[in-house]
């Protein structure tokens, strides 16, 4: 059968990544299919932690209150070295995660789904891709065609501009493109236990208990529910009994395990598809990286990529953006995802440290840490997502001179590919619950009893005429980390900071606009 419907974009796969990207897309104005090979949702609460920058994306879609009531937070990371404290991390209410299991987020973006119009159609398996065009170039006009199996034995032919593969990591949609997924997978095996308890826990706190034997690390859910995880002795197996030895051994004093929910042994692997994009077929989530689950980064980096993604399709989809745009989608999520594959190997090589001598180098390393306060000033922003950026692949994104190309450098700095602090972008109005999905900002910071320049400045975005501009105000929150001489920051819809200048860079500034933004046929 040949299909046809007013669908822009096929999405294959409806977990978390699938879903966000399509609830993106449709608030958005952008018409989607969303298919999945499994007949019902998933059940097995995999991924837990939902980190701040991912709840910011939750509370622009409308989602952050159902996210607020149904998790519960981890305000802090213990370590202990045979059962004796060693180093904390403690998290501020805007640097902490949630603890929230994976069927819950989907149904909670399933429900958004549904408000939005959309919805999902299980049962329906990706056979092979079509009219792929392995250049990489998305010319005018073009599309792909799937080749879809239902549960009912009917095939069809389904085309449409744009395809993701959000399938997981053994991605039909990778695999149709010929794409490799590059990495390695470590040598030893993880038991997991989710459970109900007998005795006290912490009900905000991820703990680790380490020892040469290996690591017990002990995570709260939501119901009085805790994830057990540990490394398994090689060529063994790890009953709940075996689980409950570990426990006793090396874990926290009067725990017993009384109601398990979910158990599991796996490998952990660190691979990544050795590109993103073919054409108009895109790879998001576990169909384009997987890594250790150390600091719970897996599922936040999946929701990024759809974040990433949809307003790039909409914007090239309306017409508001050249095709070359959605390039920019690969480049900048392979170098997110490298970042934290090496975060998460550090944190992992750290917990697994067996030697005597690793032990006692990685304990001392983990109480100057503790001791000097680094870990919560410089580690917590970065797992919290708070210090999420894109290096500038053009010049023109930065100022032509200044101090700022050094300052904003150093941790915390507001620079070309950061992302615009959020409570400065909901003071104004550019991000927060209940408002439309944003679209290109200006925000201006003109010289003192200046008018010659901001008029300049209206010249130079005329083409441009759906551009907000906004001006920057001294009661501004987090004013202060802007750059202290008079300029602009280009913000984009997803409220990343795509080009940072002064009053001399106008010129700068009119290139990037042409670079992301298509001008008004009279321009």
């Amino acid at each position: 059968m040949n299909a046809t419907s007013d669908a822009d974009v096929l999405i294959v796969g409806a977990g978390p990544t699938g879903l966000l990207a399509a609830c993106e897309l449709l608030r958005r104005g952008v018409g989607v299919r969303i298919v999945d090979r499994a007949h019902e949702a998933a059940r097995v609460p995999k991924a837990l932690s939902l980190w701040p920058r991912v709840r910011d994306i939750f509370t622009d879609l409308g989602v952050g209150e159902a996210v607020q009531e149904a998790s519960v937070p981890v305000r802090a990371f213990r370590y202990f070295s045979d059962r004796k404290p060693v180093a904390s991390l403690t998290f501020t209410e805007e640097l902490a995660a949630r603890q929230l299991p994976q069927p819950e987020t989907e149904r909670i973006l399933t429900e958004r789904l549904h408000a939005l119009g959309g919805k999902i159609e299980r049962g329906v398996r990706l056979l092979c891709l079509d009219d792929v065009d392995y250049s990489g170039r998305i010319e005018p006009g073009g599309t792909v065609t799937a080749v879809l199996e239902h549960g009912d034995g009917l095939v069809e032919r389904f085309t449409a501009p744009f395809v993701i593969g959000a399938d997981g990591a053994g991605s039909d949609v990778r695999r149709q493109l010929g794409i490799g997924f590059e990495g390695s997978t470590y040598e030893m095996a993880f038991a997991l236990l989710d459970t109900r308890i007998e005795g006290n826990l912490p009900p905000d706190e991820i703990s680790y208990y380490q020892s040469t034997s290996g690591t017990l690390c002990v995570v709260p859910q939501p119901d009085g529910v805790f994830r057990f995880l540990s490394v398994m002795p090689e060529g063994t197996t790890l009953t709940r009994d075996d689980m409950q030895r570990l426990i006793d051994t090396r874990g926290p004093h009067g725990v017993r395990i009384t109601e398990p929910v979910w158990e599991t042994v796996f490998r952990v692997h660190a691979r990544r598809a050795t590109d993103f994009q073919r054409g108009r077929v895109f790879l998001a989530g576990d169909s384009a990286h997987v890594h250790s689950p150390a600091g719970g980064q897996g599922m936040n980096n999946g929701l990024q990529d759809a974040h990433n993604l949809a307003w790039k399709l909409a914007a090239v989809l309306a017409g508001e953006a050249p095709a070359t745009l959605l390039e920019s989608y690969g480049r900048e999520r392979v170098e997110a995802t490298g970042r934290i594959v090496r975060d998460t190997d550090l944190h992992t090589r750290a917990l697994t440290a067996r030697t005597r001598r690793r032990v006692a180098a990685r304990d001392t390393a983990f109480r100057l840490l503790d001791r000097t306060g680094a870990a919560a000033r410089l580690y917590a922003p970065v797992m919290a997502g708070r210090r999420l950026a894109y290096t500038p692949d053009r010049d023109t994104r930065q100022p032509s001179t200044g101090a700022c190309r050094v300052r904003d450098r150093l941790p915390g700095g507001i620079r070309a590919g950061s992302v615009f602090p959020r409570a400065a972008a909901v003071a104004l109005g550019l991000a927060g619950p209940g408002r439309a999905p944003a679209g290109w900002t200006l925000l201006l910071r003109p010289p003192a009893r200046d008018t010659a320049w901001t008029a300049r400045v209206e010249h130079t975005v005329g083409p441009w005429p759906g551009l907000r501009v906004l001006r920057a105000t001294p009661d501004l929150p987090g004013r202060g980390g802007l750059c202290a001489r008079p300029g602009y920051y280009l913000i984009r819809p997803d409220g990343h900071v795509a080009a940072h200048g002064h009053t001399d860079d106008l010129h700068r500034l009119e290139a990037e606009l042409r670079h992301a933004l298509t001008p008004t046929p009279d321009h």
